[in-house]
This record gives structure tokens, sequence and C-alpha cells, in this order.
């Protein structure tokens, strides 16, 4: 029982935690709206350059909290803190009592909060950057979630409601697109209404004799150059219809809508783990994930909350979602089937969604390189547009696997090649250091198994991936098909990351021509290549496996084996910046409906 003066120290911690965490939302929401500002005034680098310092707000402020916070609780040396923030922790001075009850009482502080889940996350990692993971269980932590999120009381409706009837469509989708609030002009308003009418009838032609009601998230959704509406049609006699209204803001055209989408599988590919976060502004983030979860069943709540800028509470789902299954599951992880990497050892159980990447300790040649420029790389990325080709990925620390969960293989596999990146305590494995990522089939063994059909839809589609990415300024590097994954949308993403690297760094070259015998037929290049020096037209004796394919792939992309294509991406993007991708094919694009100029 603690004394009572332990019980105010212990409710003016949880408290200072609590405020903690809600100065941190309270800036999560400020760059929304400023997200929504730069959208309307065009400032597309702030849009871009706030997008990459949202990715380590997170971390920054809980470290600086944390810092703050520890030498409160330095004086308290009953408590258990450590000495210094993030030291190692002597578990004799830990007192369990009361950390017990300091999470009991923040428990009640946030069963009315508007954000418990993302509260609770804040809290954890308040909690494991203090103390060691010896204490690391549910009587500490969340976790589990110990606040539903079922009776969130919401004093405003994240959802705006229009019923439809008699011809009202018009009417309806002005109301829409007004109340957003958008601070810039429309550039012809009339005629993107007639278009968005015309288009939806065209989409799903019953509604035009169908009663109905239109529903819409109140936020837009802003990524890069473009903000999205977000919502769903409800009829009484069939199913809910998602709908998408993509919006840009073009300085001749002003705003204007650029797209309509009312079909499940383009609405998610927009929300894709291959995408950049987007920037919304709500209280009830479980509310949006919810809705979210109703339009596309098929994403999980953890890439929902990655989706909307919310990456820690997505990684806190996910590694819930890990414990749930590795107690249900009768699996063994194993290694990953596929081409073993000479980077990474990878490894997942049989069915579970994702798989799990450690960077092993030496590198297998021809790769060169160390750890840190492993990790240098996967941050890298992680701070790119990723334009819908480049896999998302969680990062993760000391994470805990049951040693009877592990596949004998496997766990050799991990003493040989990242003997430095494991330990074993009693019956765990621990993992120092990973990514946990979705699992994709391998594009060389996507080709295997498909037919003629399937084989000329991911051929052309990895050629437009090599294509799209270089022209969002990234070199991927290594471009075997083992280094690219297939989605359940069958696209093609590229998720080996231990070469990639912008495009001025390659310096692309035609290969001379042999002026001897000798030199033609030298086993080792007589000429001289740099260290940065790629050469194109070698591509074509790695890429792909037999002439058929290649075949396939030079009908559309052969421009993929010239130097001169190379060099011409390199110097567009010198000239004019990258070009804008937009997350749906030109055929749905307006202007391409209307053969606009």
């Amino acid at each position: 029982m603690l004394s009572s003066s332990s019980q105010k120290i212990s409710l003016s911690i949880a408290k200072k935690i609590l405020m903690g965490f809600e100065r941190h939302y309270q800036n999560i929401k400020s760059a929304s709206i400023e997200a929504k500002r730069c959208f309307e005034e065009r400032e597309w680098e702030k849009i871009e350059r706030d997008s990459k310092l949202r990715l380590n707000f997170y971390d920054e402020q809980v470290n600086d909290f944390c810092k703050k916070l520890s030498l409160e609780l330095k004086k308290q040396a009953l408590y258990g803190a450590k000495a210094e923030f993030n030291e190692s922790q002597n578990s004799n001075k830990f007192n369990s009592d009361f950390w017990k009850n300091t999470k009991n009482i923040y428990t009640e502080l946030i069963t009315s909060h508007k954000q418990p889940e993302l509260a609770e996350t804040f809290y954890n990692s308040f909690f494991c950057r203090i103390f060691s993971r010896n204490f690391y269980n549910n009587q500490f932590i969340f976790t589990k979630p110990c606040v539903s999120l079922n009776y969130i009381d919401m004093d405003e409706p994240v959802i705006d409601s229009y019923f439809v009837d008699n011809d009202q469509l018009t009417s309806t989708f002005t109301s829409i697109l007004r109340n957003y609030g958008f601070k810039c002009e429309f550039g012809n308003f009339d005629q993107d209404i007639e278009r968005l009418q015309e288009q939806l009838y065209k989409q799903v032609p019953r509604l035009r004799s169908e009663v109905f009601e239109m529903q819409f998230i109140s936020t837009p959704f802003i990524r890069g150059k473009c903000a999205y509406i977000v919502g769903k049609i409800v009829t009484q006699l069939h199913s809910d219809i998602p709908v998408l209204i993509a919006l840009l803001n073009d300085k001749e055209k002003g705003l204007y809508v650029d797209s309509l989408l009312t079909d499940v599988g383009a609405i998610s590919i927009v929300f894709s783990f291959s995408r950049s976060y987007f920037f919304i502004t709500t209280d009830y983030p479980s509310a949006i994930v919810e809705y979210l979860k109703e339009l596309l069943p098929g994403k999980t709540r953890a890439v929902l909350y990655s989706a909307i800028g919310l990456h820690k509470q997505g990684k806190t789902l996910l590694y819930r979602h890990f414990l749930k299954y590795s107690k249900i599951t009768s699996e063994k992880l194993i290694i990953a089937p596929g081409i073993k990497g000479m980077v990474m050892s990878v490894f997942t159980f049989p069915m579970y969604p994702y798989v799990f990447k450690v960077i092993n300790d030496k590198f297998a040649p021809p790769k060169m390189g160390t750890k840190d420029m492993v990790k240098d790389r996967y941050y890298f990325v992680k701070n790119h547009v990723r334009i819908g080709r480049l896999a998302d990925t969680w990062e993760f620390s000391n994470v805990a696997f049951p040693l009877k969960d592990i596949d004998d293989a496997l766990l050799q596999e991990l003493k040989n090649k990242a003997s430095s990146n494991i330990e074993i305590e009693d019956d765990l494995l621990i993992i120092k250091h990973m990514y946990i990522e979705n699992k994709m089939t391998p594009l060389n063994m996507y080709l295997e198994t498909a037919n003629k059909k399937q084989q000329n839809h991911i051929i052309n589609d990895y050629g437009k991936a090599i294509d799209e990415l270089i022209n969002s300024n990234i070199f991927p590097g290594d471009m075997l098909t083992k280094n690219f994954g297939v989605t359940r949308q069958n696209r093609v993403v590229f998720y080996d990351y231990d070469e990639i690297t912008l495009m001025s760094t390659p310096v692309f070259k035609k290969i001379p021509k042999a002026q001897t015998y000798e030199q033609e037929m030298a086993s080792e290049p007589w000429y001289f290549v740099g260290q940065n020096d790629v050469f194109p037209e070698e591509f074509r004796y790695f890429m792909l496996p037999n002439p058929y394919m290649k075949e396939v792939f030079n009908k559309k992309y052969k421009k993929l084996l010239d130097a001169d294509y190379w060099v011409s991406i390199q110097e567009k993007i010198k000239d004019y910046g990258v070009m804008d991708y937009y997350p749906y094919g030109s055929e749905k694009r307006m202007c391409e409906i209307y053969k606009e100029k």
C-alpha cells in the first residue's frame, strides 16, 4: 500500500505525462492546419519539408519530455528512475507498486480523453525510455489497450452527411466542396460540379434512379500537391460505395477537381503503405481510422494510422498484433521464402502478413558497406517522397521472440549472420534492432508461377516502377527482380534499400566500343569504371530471366537500357525538379477524360 505522499507523487507524474502528450498532439494538429494553408498557398516545398520534419516529430518530443521528467524522477530514487536518461536501469531500485499505481491513475485520466489510444502509446514511449525492458509488461505499460475507443464522447462528428433526392446532386456536390473552406478560388467551379456529377453517374449508373446519402470525412487529406476528400455513398438496397475526390491547386487553373474514384481497389492504392503520409486535422483519429477501415477492409489499422501521419500508433498496433498472433499460432518463424539477401536476414511466420528484417554483421560480396550505412538508407527512404513504389517500414528495438516459436534453421542463420544483434535471455531471443515490412511476393518468384497475361502486366509494371522511381529522384541501385515485391493490388514495389541513392549520384555511361579482338573477348571490363559509373546497357543481362520476358520489357521500357535516357532524367530533375505523380492512373484524371490540352 502506497503512502499518501507517494499517491500524490504518482498522480503528479501521471498528469505531467498526459500534459506532455497533449502538447505533442497539439503540435500535430498545428502541423496539419499549416499543411492545409500550404496547399491553399501552393507552398509545395514547405509541405515536403514539413512532411520530413514530422517523421522525427514524435521521437524528438518524447525524448525532450523524458529528459525533463527524468530530472524530477532522479530526485525520487525510490521510484526507480534511471540515474541519467537512457542509461542502464538498476532493477533493484524499481518500485513496482508505485509504477502500477501510476499507470492505473493515468488510465483513469485518459478514460474520457479524445485520443486515449495515442495517450497510451505516449505513456509507453516515456516508460520504455526511462526503464529497462525487464518491466515491459502490462502491469507497467499498455501492451494491451485499457480504454475502449467505442464510447468516446465526440463534441463534433467527424463525418458530414448529405441526403440526395430528386436531382439534388449538383447542389450536394456544391455543398461538399464549399464546406471544406479552402481559402483559394476554384478556377471553374461549375465545370467541376458538372464533371463530378457526370462521372459519378457514369461509374455508378444505378444512382440515377436511387435515393442515397453521401458521407464525407470532415477533414481533407493533404499530401504533396494534392488534397483528397474521402467518404462513401450509402443506399438502401446495395453495399456502400467508397468515394474519393482529388483536388489540385494550380497557379494557372486555380483549385480544381482532378479525379473522382469510386473503386475500392483504386482508393486502396491512394492509401498504400508504399506512399507518403497524409496530414489530417482531427481530435478523433480513432473515429477516422474506423471509418477508413469500413471503406478499405483490406487495410490494417496499423497501416491506416500510419497513413494519417500517426506512424507511432501504427507501430504500437503492429506490435500488439504480433504479440497476439504469436500466442495463437502454431506456426514457427522461418527464413522468408526467396533468394537470401546479402545484407539482411529476413524471416516471418508462413501466414503472417509482415516480414522481419535484420541487418547482418557482415555483407556477402560484392556488397560493401556497414550497418550504419544501411540504417541511413532506410532513414533516407522514410524521408523521401514515396510515390507508391517504395515499401514503408517500421523500425523496432529490443524485440523479444519466444525461442519455442523459432525454427532451428532460422535461429542458426541469425547466430551465423547477425550474432551481434541478438541475445538469448532464458527462453527468449532478443533482437536489438530490426525492421518490419508488409509481406509481398518477391517479383522473381511471382514471375516463375505467373501465366503469360500476368507476366505481361507485371513486367510492364516493373518497368513503370523503375521509370517512376528515377523520375522521382530515386536510383534503386540493385534492380534485380528479387529486390522488388508484388502487392495485393498487383503493383510492383521496391524494398531493398542498401544501394538506394539520389539520381544525382550515379554517372550513367555507354559502354565504349571495343577497338581490338582482345578487348571484345575480355572477361573483365577493359575500360575504366569509376566508383559511381553505371552502364544501363548491362541491365539487359540480369533484369529478367528469359528472352520472352525481355521482349515484353523492351516493347515499352527499352529506354531504360539507354544511358542517354537516364542522363536526360538527371538533367530534367536538375532543371525542373521532380515531376508530379498521382496515385491513380492518367485515365482517371479529368484532363484525360475530357481531352484537355
